[in-house]
């Protein structure tokens, strides 16, 4: 028993410490394979807060964006324009010159210029029916109807 623990020290020696280099593998893997795991996790959660926050801004900030084209002269047709009280809009107005536009109901004058961009927000706080005219030939080109 003396000689084999004696010849086989060496070998105990090698293999407890492969035992020992081979735990502290696992226990490093392990680590890392748990810090890995967490930090996705974190990663992921995050990453899902942040776009369910975005969406939550993109819901609170989002506007109803209308194209709407201001003729030279009365239009054969008029454009409806339907929203729904509480909702905040905005109106893109086109026109080929400048040309002043009134929203009757909410009161406002707004100034169209060719050839740029000519967005109107408006936050719709009074439900009814409105004519949007061109306010220099007296003529309405679009109804704002807005819903109870």
């Amino acid at each position: 028993a003396l000689a084999h623990d004696y010849i086989d020290v060496g070998h105990n020696h090698d293999e407890e410490d492969h035992n020992e280099d081979h735990h502290d593998e696992e226990d490093h893997d392990e680590e890392d394979h748990n810090e890995d795991h967490h930090d996705e996790e974190d990663h992921d959660e995050d990453h899902h807060n942040e776009d369910h926050h975005d969406e939550e801004d993109q819901d609170e900030d989002h506007h109803d964006e209308v194209e709407v084209a201001v003729p030279s002269s009365a239009p054969e047709q008029l454009q409806v324009l339907n929203f729904n009280l509480g909702e905040k809009i905005e109106l893109n107005f086109s026109s080929t010159s400048e040309t002043e536009i009134h929203v009757h109901g909410y009161d406002i004058h707004f100034i169209v210029q060719p050839n740029k961009e000519n967005i109107l927000e408006i936050e719709l706080t009074i439900a009814g029916e409105f004519e949007i005219e061109e306010h220099d030939g007296g003529f309405e080109f679009a109804r704002m109807i807005v819903s109870p």
